[in-house]
C-alpha cells in the first residue's frame, strides 16, 4: 500500500479496505501486543486500534505511504503500553517472549474469523451455527454439544461430516 490510489479507500474509511488491512496484519499485531500486555489482552488491544482507525479519519490520514505494517505495529505497541500504564503496570523490561508465555491467541482468532466468513456464505440453521461454534471454536465434544443443544449425537455426526467437507472446500477456495 504505497500508491495514493491504494490509500483512497483506507483514507475514506471504506469497510472493505480496512477489513483487508485487518486480515493481512492481524497475526503480526497480535504478536506485538501480546509481548506488552500478555495473551489475554492482546486481541482487545488490536480491536481498539482498528476501532480507532474506523472512527478517526485524521488518524487514517496520518499514514501517507510506506510500510503500513510498521505504522500499525507502532500504534499497537503504543496502545498496549498505554493500557499497561492505565492498569498501573510498568512497561515490560523485555519484549521478547519467555518460555512460560501462554499460547498465542492468533490461531483461535483466525479460526473464528474464517468460520464467520464461512457462515455468511453458507446456508445453515441457527441451531447448526451454534453447533459449529461450540464444536469447533469452543472445542467441545459431540457429547457435550448434543446435551447442551438437545440434538441426538447421530445428527451432530452428520452435520459435522457435511460441514467439514464444505468448510474444507471453502477454505481452499478462499485461499486461506
Amino acid at each position: 500500500m504505497t500508491e495514493p490510489s491504494e490509500l483512497d479507500g483506507f483514507w475514506r474509511g471504506d469497510d472493505h479496505a480496512i477489513e483487508a488491512i485487518y486480515r493481512a496484519h492481524l497475526a503480526a499485531l497480535l504478536g506485538a501486543a501480546r509481548w506488552v500486555v500478555g495473551p489475554a489482552e492482546a486481541e482487545s488491544i488490536v480491536q481498539e486500534v482498528f476501532v480507532e482507525l474506523i472512527r478517526n479519519e485524521e488518524l487514517r490520514r496520518r499514514f501517507t505511504g510506506g510500510a503500513i505494517s510498521s505504522w500499525l505495529g507502532a500504534i499497537t505497541r503504543l496502545k498496549a503500553l498505554d493500557h499497561r500504564k492505565r492498569a498501573g503496570q510498568t512497561a515490560p523490561a523485555n519484549e521478547t517472549p519467555r518460555g512460560d508465555e501462554q499460547p498465542s491467541p492468533e490461531p483461535r482468532v483466525v479460526a473464528r474469523d474464517l468460520l464467520q466468513r464461512f457462515l455468511r456464505v453458507e446456508k445453515v440453521s441457527e441451531l447448526q451455527e451454534r453447533f459449529f461454534r461450540l464444536r469447533f471454536l469452543d472445542r467441545r465434544t459431540q457429547v457435550e454439544v448434543a446435551a447442551e443443544l438437545g440434538v441426538p449425537r447421530s445428527t451432530l455426526e452428520g452435520w459435522e461430516h457435511r460441514f467439514s467437507r464444505r468448510f474444507r472446500r471453502f477454505v481452499g477456495e478462499s485461499g486461506r
